[in-house]
């Protein structure tokens, strides 16, 4: 083999590793655990609850649907300790949260509670969220 195929191929193969190291990174972050039925039923009371409290007091809703995606997400096997690797959904309900701090109205909050829904919904179920708000348990 002469100087440049030998060049070639160890281009080649620093480019595969590279390759594969980032879609494993890749494939960690985003593979999480399925929740038990009991967890599901559990966390969608839980959402409930928060999604009451929301008409008397929308900013300690949101600070309970923070808690609750954080909850869900690390028994989902999410990392949540470091604030530049958090979920996505995470990141956007947070953000909407922030555009209200200090303003009077509720838009960024409204808007935070869809995102932090979703996440119940990704983890529990749309289906079993509704049961649970219309106080029926979801049979399976």
């Amino acid at each position: 083999m002469d100087a440049t195929v030998l060049t070639v191929v160890v281009v080649a193969v620093v480019a595969l590793i590279i390759i594969g190291v980032i879609a494993a990174l890749a494939g960690r972050r985003t593979r999480m655990r399925h929740l038990s039925d009991e967890s599901k039923m559990r966390y969608a009371q839980a959402w409930r609850a928060v999604e009451a409290k929301f008409v008397d007091d929308p900013a300690a809703a949101v600070r309970d649907a923070d808690a609750l995606a954080v909850s869900i997400y690390r028994e989902r096997g999410a990392t949540t300790e470091d604030t530049r690797h958090l979920p996505d959904e995470l990141q956007r309900a947070r953000e909407a949260a922030r555009v209200d701090e200090g303003r009077s109205g509720t838009e960024g909050l409204r808007n935070a509670m869809l995102h932090y829904q979703r996440i119940v919904d990704d983890a529990v179920g749309e289906r079993m969220r509704k049961s649970v708000e219309s106080g029926h348990r979801e049979v399976a």
